[in-house]
């Protein structure tokens, strides 16, 4: 089964612009030389493909004109249009021609063919039930991928399955905008057709050429590299040159593809490890992309040399041992294998385990020492010690940390809550006035839920990395339980362990779990298209707000459609809804503390049924020769068969009232014409239609004339 399929298919070429819907049924690019212009295209399921390669592709081509979308533009089919499949004589034709000079063409060739062709498709698709249905699916999905990397690799296999062509029939310098869709009626949908404009123009085939875009890893007989994925390329090669450049061999026989799962919406690098390579010599690569073109374009160059990064084993510090009031002794050792390119050891000292340490050991000490004394340890905090190995190469290796118990019994003066507060959602905060002591370390933050319960540690503060303190304690607790309140004291404890006696114990009351009133609907009214409610807002004083909800008649789960912190709203208009159903509204209120009220009395309200018919579009535009304006209607081709009738209304500028100046039979493609008035400068005109059942459209989009 194919994991990925379009995201390596199509992408934005240099110097081309896509326009594709979401959930678009085709997907196009381009890219400009200045004699031609290639397209690739395709559908964007297997469905559709199968779909195209019985009917075709309608490839259209327009110029470019700036200020008109690309669907309003004049189009005209590109030489050879439809494109189709080719028919089996014409596919064994050209595989005959590619086994004469070329056998990865013939493969692609094969692949395309095969995989493309019908016949393989499974008849009786419930013949061993879900997993036939399953079954069938995999293989469509697994022909549909492989086909598009045929076509991706090959311009002979896209030409064979009608995903890709050139147009001679371009003039340098000039936009155009092309466009394509599967041979079949085309719906008022955009999501059928896929358009890209692009200029007639030289192809520079160096404009990926990036030589920061690679990330090198030099490693141990090996050298890694790596850049991101775009969408300008799918695949890649790299060759290697040993000789400073003279020359290279490619190292990637076959472009490699990232294969990604289905509905995968990340990012991931490209990358390749090349493991054929020798310590401390220099390696010259080039990198080269795969296009959907069916070309492989220069990405970057790059020179690299793999080095020895294996440390020696790491040392195991034994012990380091408070042996005198001035000193501190270290013991190590070594794995009992021998180390050939073992240089020797340093010696580091910090203040934290995970902290920085600094080299204490003047001189590289010699791979025969296994011992070291230290007579400048910090005699009044901490001291961290770790042994690192060092190989001739300059790699190292780090034992664990060691810490020193010096000898210390003098505990921290007896700490000081200076204040303790618990909020409205039982966040609690204690602040404590600082201990001074040089070798203090932290405290234990005790609690209880009675002054006579035994206090158990539920925080404990250290040194952050900067070497600084914490003198606010955070807790929190719930605040919906019988135990209104709780109790508090603080030990302190310097960096020897030694801890004080605990601090005068503080009681602190938790707030109230009383949730809100509930709020309340007291009137609505329903349109066609909305239904306005009416509120009125909860009662209580802590409440933040007021949550409107909604379902379905007979549905279980209530959808909240809007949320209210504003006491003065008391009204909302909800238009997203399925006209002609039934719905129930409801609503709900949240207090400060996070507590819900209980869900209000609810009222069932009909929706209204939309008799609206689609709106119409309008163009114009003003002949200067004849100073009139020309007004040309169109309606959705779902009104053929309606009588129809066309208002019109036009305004001189934003600020003025709409007039309703003249009604028409509508005729399509039949012009209207207006004379301005002396000394107007510009006009704005809408539309609306009206049909023999009296049922009318919205006014269409505003179109203003300048003249």
């Amino acid at each position: 089964m194919i994991l990925i399929i379009i995201p390596f298919l199509l992408s934005f070429s240099a110097g081309a612009q896509q326009t594709t819907p979401t959930n678009a049924e085709m997907e196009i690019s381009a890219r400009s030389y200045l004699d031609h212009i290639q397209l690739r295209f395709a559908p964007t399921t297997p469905i559709l493909m199968s779909q195209a390669n019985r009917t075709g592709y309608i490839l259209e081509r327009a110029d470019f004109v700036q200020g008109i979308p690309f669907s309003g533009l004049n189009y005209a089919p590109v030489k050879g249009s439809p494109f189709k499949r080719w028919d089996e004589a014409h596919w064994r034709q050209a595989l005959t021609d590619a086994n004469q000079k070329d056998t990865t063409l013939s493969k692609l060739i094969v692949l395309a063919m095969t995989y493309s062709d019908s016949a393989m498709e499974n008849g009786d698709l419930l013949k061993s039930g879900l997993n036939s249905l399953k079954e069938q699916k995999n293989n469509a999905d697994m022909r549909f991928g492989f086909s598009l990397i045929a076509a991706n690799r090959s311009q002979t296999a896209a030409t064979g399955l009608a995903l890709g062509t050139s147009d001679s029939e371009v003039i340098p310098g000039k936009s155009y905008v092309y466009r394509v869709h599967i041979n079949k009626p085309v719906t008022a949908s955009a999501n059928a057709m896929a358009y890209v404009k692009i200029t007639c123009e030289n192809f520079n085939e160096k404009y990926l050429r990036n030589d920061k875009a690679v990330s090198v890893d030099e490693g141990d007989k090996r050298i890694t590299f790596s850049f991101p994925e775009s969408t300008e390329y799918y695949a890649f090669i790299a060759e290697r040159s040993d000789d400073e450049g003279i020359s290279y061999k490619r190292i990637i026989q076959t472009p490699i593809l990232n294969l990604n799962p289905a509905g995968f919406e990340g990012s991931s690098d490209f990358a390749y490890r090349d493991t054929t390579v020798t310590n401390y010599k220099k390696y010259r690569y080039r990198v080269m992309v795969s296009t959907i073109f069916g070309d492989d374009l220069l990405l970057s160059e790059f020179t690299a040399m793999p080095r020895d990064k294996t440390p020696p084993p790491a040392p195991f510090l034994q012990s380091a041992t408070h042996i005198k009031p001035g000193q501190v002794e270290l013991r190590w050792s070594m794995s009992s294998a021998p180390v050939p390119d073992l240089k020797g050891f340093v010696v580091k000292r910090g203040t934290q385990e995970n902290g920085t340490y600094l080299t204490i050991s003047k001189n590289i000490l010699s791979g025969i020492t296994r011992s070291y004394l230290d007579d400048e340890f910090d005699k009044e905090g901490p001291n961290y010690y770790i042994v690192e190995a060092l190989d001739t190469a300059g790699n190292s290796s780090r034992s664990f940390p060691a810490y020193v118990t010096l000898i210390d019994t003098i505990p921290p003066a007896i700490p000081e809550i200076s204040s303790a507060k618990i909020d409205s959602t039982g966040k609690i905060t204690i602040k404590i006035k600082p201990n001074l002591e040089k070798d203090f370390m932290g405290y234990q933050l005790l609690k209880a839920n009675s002054r006579e319960h035994e206090f158990s540690v539920i925080l404990e503060t250290y040194k952050d990395t900067l070497g600084r303190h914490t003198f606010i304690l955070n807790d929190s607790t719930t605040l919906n339980t019988l135990t209104k309140r709780i109790f508090y004291k603080v030990i302190a404890f310097d960096t020897h362990f030694n801890q004080s006696d605990p601090s005068k114990i503080v009681e602190l009351t938790k707030r109230d779990t009383i949730p809100p009133v509930s709020p309340l609907i007291t009137g609505y009214s329903v349109k066609d298209s909305s239904v306005i409610l009416t509120f009125a807002n909860s009662s209580s004083e802590d409440a933040i707000q007021n949550i409107l909800l909604r379902r379905e008649a007979g549905k279980a789960k209530f959808d909240t459609i809007f949320s209210n912190s504003n006491i003065l709203v008391i009204t909302y208009t909800d238009k997203k809804f399925t006209g002609g159903l039934q719905y129930e509204y409801a609503m709900v209120a949240k207090d400060d503390g996070g507590l819900y009220s209980k869900v209000s009395k609810g009222i069932l309200i009909r929706t209204l049924r939309n008799n609206r018919i689609p709106t119409p579009l309008l163009q114009g535009s003003y002949d200067a020769k004849s100073k009139k304006i020309n007004l040309t209607f169109q309606a959705d081709e779902k009104l053929n068969h309606k009588t129809l009738q066309v208002e019109i209304f036009k305004r001189s500028d934003t600020k003025s009232m709409w007039v309703s100046f003249n009604v028409v039979n509508y005729e399509k493609g039949k012009p209207f014409q207006d004379e301005p008035s002396p000394g107007q400068t510009e006009m704005i005109y809408a539309i609306r239609l009206t049909d023999e059942n009296h049922n009318t459209s919205n006014l269409s989009k505003e179109l203003v004339i300048k003249f």
